[in-house]
């Protein structure tokens, strides 16, 4: 009988330790799950903030105090930014971000994760350097009548003209982004990027009066016979004649394919000039943001 009480008891032992056990591998592995989905939700959080970063980025400069949802409504991020704290040269801007990722855990609070980046903004455009003469034409020039250059040695032919080189930007794109795009048949406003298509074999003649400023991109023969007053820079592609009474600020570029003499004629005066230049390709300027430093904190 007392052999049978301490089997028993014995027994009683084994299954206790055996319950412990079971207990505390039960509550290590309700913590170490605990554990991993915090972990889990931390790295959604960290990823939270860096969405905002780049929110942020997306809308330099014109930063905005922004509260967005992310995943799901248990997800979400916010940034604040500090802008043009420190002027590094005319064209570049430092800005300072801060964005929190915040994720509520189903069992209730909220885990975090804050990040703080400094980001540069620098806007490019084309050289205006590239445009250095008041007429530039890939034939020759045959310059007769009463036409002025300025200044009178601010002319080139038999140039080769790269137009992607000269705005950085293709054929295609630039039309792509043109403020106007027009056939002869509708040439109106001119301002901003202007693109002209030209049929094959036609010539845009130009007979009334032709007041513009900007990049004015006429792909066809051209003959400006009317009076026309432009400041920026006319680029044609192709032949290009003037016989009117035509007053330009700026450069004026012709690249033709054939042997054609570009003509100008009558009342013609060619203005080199840098700041109509200038103003005419920040038409074309780009903002580029790039992060030099960040910190979590």
């Amino acid at each position: 009988m007392n052999n049978r009480g301490a089997v028993l008891v014995f027994g009683l032992v084994i299954i206790l330790v055996l319950s412990v056990l079971a207990s505390s591998f039960y509550f290590k592995s309700i913590n170490e799950n605990t554990l991993t989905k915090r972990y889990v939700e931390s790295i959604r959080a960290f990823w939270l903030a860096e969405a905002g970063i780049a929110r942020a980025i997306d809308l330099t400069p014109a930063f905005n105090i922004t509260n967005a949802t992310l995943l799901d409504n248990n997800a979400n991020y916010t940034y604040t930014t500090r802008g043009a704290v420190e002027t590094i040269n005319a064209t570049t801007n430092l800005y300072t971000i801060n964005s929190t990722g915040s994720v509520s855990m189903p069992s209730g609070g909220t885990v975090t994760r804050r990040i703080t980046a400094e980001v540069v903004e620098v806007t490019t455009k084309p050289d205006a350097g590239n445009f250095a003469y008041a007429i530039e034409t890939t034939t020759s020039l045959d310059i007769r009548g009463a036409v002025t250059i300025n200044p009178s040695d601010s002319k080139k032919e038999h140039s080769t003209l790269d137009f992607a080189a000269l705005f950085g930007y293709t054929k295609s794109d630039m039309e792509s982004h043109a403020t106007h795009v027009y056939t002869p048949s509708t040439l109106g406003v001119v301002d901003g990027i202007t693109w002209v298509n030209v049929p094959a074999g036609d010539t845009l003649t130009v007979a009334g009066t032709l007041a513009g400023s900007g990049i004015l991109i006429i792909s066809g023969n051209t003959h400006f016979s009317g009076t026309v007053d432009f400041n920026g820079i006319i680029y044609v592609i192709g032949t290009l004649t003037m016989t009117g009474t035509v007053t330009t600020n700026g450069s004026v570029l012709a690249e033709s394919s054939t042997t054609v003499d570009t003509t100008i004629k009558g009342h013609v005066t060619l203005n080199w000039d840098e700041e109509e230049i200038s103003t005419a390709l920040d038409l074309l300027s780009t903002a580029t943001s790039t992060i030099v430093s960040w910190k979590e904190n």
